[in-house]
């Protein structure tokens, strides 16, 4: 983990409340996986903003994050300009283990599709075809098509009302395209992933859930081992990646 001065080179709204920024630094991306996720130090705010990394360049030392404005932190951070220095930890938590399999069926709601999409990177990398539904309440929620679709993944969009492709949830779009995968990815709010855990038993979630410090320090984040109702796991250190059926949801 490093903590650094990272500079902002673009923050862009691209949907309903959800913004793009690119930071870039020099050494923070070197070891980033995906999945893993950033601390960000917002001025004025003593808890600093756990969010996910949504894809990095090692090469060119950046790293993108979409974020959703839901209090004063997110609002701050939105109001950000380019040119601005943010500091940073990271990178922190577990990634996304890449496996070396045919097909991955990559499946995300919300604020959830922001990591889905270095990992179809690195699972086209390893020659993997890559299929990602994608669920939203309203088409003015919608993100990240264009982004996946330019990696060669095959997307699915689901939103609550029809507005936008499948009228409904991401697992009834998953059960009327007949849609698999050799293993699944997929990372949303808790009962997406309790839908994912029912139908799928092979691949991995991440926790989309509020954190503290981040850090594995506060155990503000900790969840229980499926079997093991006396053995606990903190989000933020042992997750936000865990395997299927491996905790309590």
């Amino acid at each position: 983990m490093l903590d650094e001065k990272m500079k902002v080179v673009d923050n862009l709204c691209i949907a309903k409340d959800t913004w793009k920024m690119t930071l870039v630094g020099r050494q923070i991306t070197e070891e980033m996986k995906a999945g893993q996720f950033i601390n960000l130090q917002i001025e004025g705010k003593t808890l600093r903003r756990p969010i996910s990394v949504s894809s990095f360049d090692g090469g060119m030392a950046s790293v993108t994050i979409i974020y959703k404005i839901v209090g004063e932190g997110t609002q701050k951070m939105s109001e950000m300009k380019v040119g601005e220095e943010i500091d940073v930890l990271g990178p922190l938590g577990n990634g996304f283990p890449i496996e070396k399999v045919a097909s991955a069926l990559l499946i995300g709601g919300g604020a959830g599709v922001a990591p889905l999409v270095q990992l179809a990177r690195d699972l086209k990398a390893v020659g993997a075809q890559v299929k990602a539904v994608i669920g939203f309440p309203t088409a003015a929620d919608v993100y990240g098509v264009s982004e996946l679709e330019a990696l060669g993944a095959d997307v699915v969009v689901s939103t609550d009302d029809g507005s936008k492709g499948f009228k409904g949830n991401v697992m009834e779009a998953i059960k009327d395209k007949d849609l698999t995968g050799d293993v699944v990815y997929a990372c949303g709010p808790v009962p997406m992933l309790k839908g994912v855990e029912g139908g799928f038993d092979r691949g991995y979630i991440s926790l989309d859930i509020r954190m503290a410090c981040g850090m594995g320090a506060c155990m503000a984040c900790v969840v229980k081992d499926k079997e093991n109702p006396e053995k606990y796991y903190r989000v933020c250190k042992e997750g936000p990646v865990f395997a299927i059926g491996q905790v309590e949801l």
